[in-house]
């Protein structure tokens, strides 16, 4: 199995189980047409061989321009919040989740699990949520579970709002690469409005 070390796409049809498992202990070049055309590597390769996520992601890039902005409005009321997620005994820590829905909002992406799937393999979404490459996603359950918390706290979705209102709402229209939600955002604090009333 230590032989396979360079393939042709032939020989990578036939004895691909074989191919994949030598790869596991060293890297595997395939060739195409008498060329190198990819490499065949393991997880612990690949992730070894991985630069930090900020490397690859584009500089000018509305969300990287404007991330200190969102840190600087989140700050003062981000610290108010951390005794409650210490209390809450959140496994994910507040300020990613804060970044998840945010991103949520910026894309209107429509479920947890779509943006749970966006946060393991979007490298933009992994550095805004402060995830590295090597790291892995915490589990789905979990991440669902403290994202539901943080919607319960209205302190927490009025921070949310706060952000949209002073960082992206005058802008939208120069930044074709965001599609804000504010149906999902109204949601949000719909919920914690009525329960106000209720009081």
């Amino acid at each position: 199995m230590d032989g396979y070390s360079k393939v042709g796409m032939q020989e990578l049809d036939q004895r691909l189980s074989k191919i994949v498992e030598a790869a596991r202990k060293k890297p595997v070049s395939v060739y195409r047409y008498g060329a190198p055309w990819v490499w065949i590597v393991s997880q612990d390769d690949w992730q070894s061989a991985l630069k930090e996520v900020s490397s690859y992601i584009p500089p000018g890039h509305s969300l990287v321009l404007l991330r200190p902005q969102i840190d600087e409005v989140m700050g003062q009321t981000l610290a108010e919040l951390q005794g409650w997620a210490r209390a809450q005994q959140l496994q994910v820590p507040l300020p990613a989740l804060l970044h998840a829905l945010l991103l949520q909002l910026l894309y209107s992406l429509p479920s947890e699990k779509q943006l749970y799937e966006q946060l393991n393999y979007n490298l933009l979404f992994r550095w805004f949520v402060g995830l590295e490459l090597n790291q892995r996603v915490w589990g789905f359950s979990v991440f669902v579970r403290d994202l539901g918390q943080v919607l319960d706290n209205p302190q927490a979705v009025r921070l949310i709002e706060r952000v949209i209102g002073e960082v992206f709402s005058g802008g939208l229209m120069q930044m074709p690469e965001f599609s804000l939600n504010f149906a999902q955002l109204h949601t949000w604090l719909a919920r914690h409005a009525a329960g106000a009333r209720q009081r």
